[in-house]
């Protein structure tokens, strides 16, 4: 895999240490803009936490947490002892708010999005007997007369997706996330995302499921949770 040596600037040290203690909204900023500016593509490495965070005048944590929403977002890829790799630069540009605020409970919520990649895409698939409930699902997200009624019905339309796999693993892991569930779509909810793009992702997928494309399916899902994870580290709001 390539690697990138990038050089400490002797005139951005300065500037960037007067940012050491900055929230991790600003760090994840200056992360992008450090990744655009160097011109890392996919399959270079970053360096290390510890360079990183003195290259950009900040905490490691900061630096760490930064890295964790990048990698949710598909930007970045982090490999036990070998490093932190460029994995797309296609998730700095769809959609990407021109400033995010994160805050501590933010966190939480993205190793939820997280977990949620790891097995939603796979269960958008659909036998017969599910297909109707699906759809109406899809239609009841569409209607809702807020956005606390729209949270609540796309949790239930993601439950019969999950539920027409035919799984009962994942099943079982969807109950047991519900609380956190209902608590990451109260946090979406509250930061206003895009309802029109919404609905539209939900389109594209229960299209898909519809037409037994398991493939598309899953795609669409991928798509639908990278938008979920740009609006929880936008600063977006009602």
């Amino acid at each position: 895999m390539a690697r990138r040596k990038t050089a400490v600037r002797s005139d951005q040290g300065g500037g960037r240490a007067k940012r050491r203690g900055s929230a991790a909204s600003n760090t994840l900023a200056l992360l992008k803009s450090f990744i655009e500016a160097n011109n890392y593509g996919p399959g270079m490495v970053l360096p290390t936490e510890r360079a990183l965070a003195e290259k950009l005048g900040v905490g490691r944590p900061a630096i760490r947490e930064s890295i964790k929403a990048l990698t949710i977002l598909d930007v970045l890829e982090s490999r036990r002892g070998d490093g932190t790799y460029v994995k797309s630069l296609e998730g700095l540009r769809k959609g990407w708010p021109a400033k995010v605020e994160l805050s501590a409970k933010d966190f939480s919520v993205l190793d939820l999005l997280e977990v949620r990649k790891m097995f939603e895409p796979t269960a958008a698939r659909a036998n017969e007997a599910q297909l109707r409930r699906i759809e109406e699902q899809c239609i009841q997200v569409r209607d809702s007369s807020d956005w606390k009624d729209a949270a609540e019905c796309d949790l239930l339309l993601h439950t019969a997706i999950i539920e027409a796999a035919g799984n009962p693993v994942l099943c079982e892991l969807n109950g047991a996330l519900t609380r956190l569930l209902h608590r990451s779509r109260e946090i979406s909810a509250a930061r206003a995302p895009d309802r029109t793009q919404m609905l539209d992702s939900h389109a594209r997928i229960v299209d898909a499921i519809l037409k037994g494309d398991g493939d598309e399916a899953e795609r669409a899902m991928l798509d639908h949770l990278h938008r979920v994870g740009l609006d929880l580290v936008s600063d977006r709001k009602r």
